[in-house]
């Protein structure tokens, strides 16, 4: 009986340590975006190439110099990426094959934007530098350039959501 009891805990303490390594696929909502989005910001190596699949509004940022890049973001209250402390996005540059519903609504701070449902893999561990001139309130201080930084996700499928009314516009 003791030789049956040390095998279970052994089979079970080998069970718990496999499950502590790396996950292959992570599903993001509405409790968990910001906490794993924070962790991909922080240790990207770990999670560079895994599966991902999350909820996420179109946004379109353009540089000092004319050039445009297309993300997937929410918005975020707590300070994320901001040195100011204000709201900011998180989230990731989009690369895709297919077509991207193009941004609604995005200098205004509502809900109501070009919501999809994204599947695939973050793109390697390097971020990408993005130079933007600043915002002065609802103006742009085109004085004053700030840096973004955001890492690439390769989406797979990218799927319009029509009801977003399950989903947060902020995540904190």
């Amino acid at each position: 009986m003791k030789k049956l009891s040390f095998v279970l805990a052994v089979v079970a303490a080998l069970t718990v340590f496999a499950s502590c390594g790396k996950k292959d696929k992570y599903v993001l909502d509405e409790k968990t975006f910001f906490l794993v989005m924070t962790n991909v910001w922080y240790y990207p190596e770990q999670y560079a190439g895994a599966e991902m699949e999350f909820a996420c509004y179109t946004y379109r940022l353009t540089d000092v110099d004319g050039k445009e890049y297309m993300c997937g973001v929410r918005k975020c209250a707590s300070g994320y990426g901001c040195k100011c402390g204000k709201d900011t996005i998180i989230g990731f540059l989009l690369e895709y094959d297919g077509a991207v519903p193009e941004p609604i609504k995005q200098s205004e701070d509502s809900p109501e934007k070009a919501w999809i449902r994204v599947k695939g893999r973050l793109k390697g561990n390097g971020k990408t530098d993005i130079y933007v001139y600043a915002y002065n309130g609802d103006e742009i201080d085109y004085n004053t350039v700030e840096k973004i930084s955001l890492l690439t996700f390769s989406a797979d499928d990218v799927e319009k959501i029509e009801d977003y009314s399950g989903l947060n516009y902020y995540v904190s």
